[in-house]
C-alpha cells in the first residue's frame, strides 16, 4: 500500500490539529472539521486543462507542501488514507450528484468516505464544492441537525441517499452512493470522462469553496453562495475588486493562491463560450 511513509505529522500541522489521535468519534469529528476549515475546495489548475492529481504522494505534495486546496479526487482519498493510518476503519466509495436541474448527473464521479466507529458507519466528505454536512453524518434513518441544517440518509430508488431539508420543509437530494470500496484504478476514468463531458465543471469555470465557522462560502464563476443557518443567500459578483475580496476570505491563510484565483476569475468571465460555462441556476432560499 502506498503512502505509509508519508510525514503525516505535517498533515496534522497543515490542518491545524493539535489534539490526541485515537479512533474515537470525537477525534473523527475534530479532524473532519479541521480539514474542512483549513483546506479549501479549488480547481484553479483545471481551468487551463491541468488534470487533478490522483496519487496519495502527489496529493500530499499539493495540499500539504504547496498549501493548495483540492477536489474529491485529491482531498478525499488522501484524507481517507490519513484516517486509515491513524487507526480508523475507512472505505472510499463512489457517489452520484443530484443536479440543480432536478436530475442525477450522468456518472458516479464523486467520492465519499465511510468511517466505522464502534460498529456504526459515518459519512465524511472533504471534496465537495456545494453545501454538504459539516460534521460526520451517521448512516441511520431520521433527520440529523447540524448548525441550523437538517440532513438525512435514506434509501431511495435502491441507493442510500443524502438529502438536506430546505426552509419550506422540502427534502432535496445532495447525492446518493454505493457502498463499494474504491481503489485508484476504480476512479481514474473520471478525469477522461470530464474531458469530453459537455457541461463538465473540470474545465473553464472558477470553482472554489470553504467551510467557515458560520457556514460555507461557495464561488461558482460570477456567483457567490453563502450557506448558513439553514438558508442560502446568493450574490452576483460584478467587479474584479469584489471577486478578489471574496477570494481572500475563501483562501484565508492561502494568500499565495489569491492572485492566481483572481486571474482565473477574470479569464472565465471573459470567455463565455458554451464549453466554458457551468450550468447553474441561481436560487435564493
Amino acid at each position: 500500500m502506498e503512502t505509509e511513509s508519508l510525514p503525516w505529522r505535517e498533515y496534522l500541522e497543515r490542518i491545524g490539529y493539535q489534539g490526541l489521535l485515537n479512533n474515537s468519534l470525537e477525534c473523527l469529528r475534530e479532524l473532519y472539521t479541521a480539514h474542512l476549515r483549513s483546506v479549501p475546495y479549488e480547481m484553479l489548475d483545471s481551468f487551463d486543462g491541468t488534470p487533478p492529481v490522483l496519487g496519495h504522494a502527489e496529493s500530499f505534495a499539493k495540499l500539504v507542501h504547496r498549501r493548495r486546496g483540492g477536489n474529491c479526487l485529491e482531498s478525499t482519498p488522501l484524507f481517507g488514507e490519513f484516517l486509515r493510518q491513524a487507526g480508523f476503519e475507512v472505505r472510499l466509495v463512489p457517489a452520484q450528484i443530484w443536479k440543480v436541474s432536478g436530475e442525477w448527473w450522468d456518472a458516479w464521479d464523486h467520492l465519499l468516505l465511510i468511517v466505522t466507529v464502534d460498529g456504526e458507519d459515518w459519512l465524511l466528505d472533504v471534496g465537495f464544492l456545494m453545501l454538504t454536512f459539516a460534521e460526520p453524518l451517521k448512516v441511520a434513518e431520521g433527520p440529523q441537525e447540524q448548525s441550523g441544517w437538517r440532513f438525512r440518509v435514506a434509501e431511495e430508488e435502491g441507493f442510500p441517499t443524502v438529502s438536506h431539508q430546505g426552509p419550506d420543509g422540502t427534502w432535496t437530494a445532495v447525492y446518493r452512493y454505493r457502498d463499494e470500496p474504491q481503489q485508484r484504478a476504480d476512479y481514474e476514468w473520471i478525469i477522461d470522462f470530464h474531458k469530453s463531458a459537455e457541461d463538465s465543471p473540470l474545465v473553464g469555470t472558477l470553482l472554489c469553496s470553504r467551510n467557515v465557522p458560520d457556514g460555507k462560502l461557495i464561488m461558482i464563476g460570477e456567483n457567490l453562495l453563502h450557506a448558513r443557518n439553514g438558508r442560502v443567500s446568493a450574490e452576483f459578483i460584478e467587479t474584479t475588486s469584489r471577486a478578489e475580496e471574496l477570494l481572500r476570505v475563501i483562501f484565508a491563510g492561502h494568500e499565495h493562491m489569491v492572485e492566481s484565483a483572481v486571474r482565473t476569475w477574470e479569464k472565465a468571465r471573459a470567455d463565455r463560450s458554451t464549453r466554458r460555462s457551468l450550468v447553474y441556476r441561481k436560487a435564493e432560499q
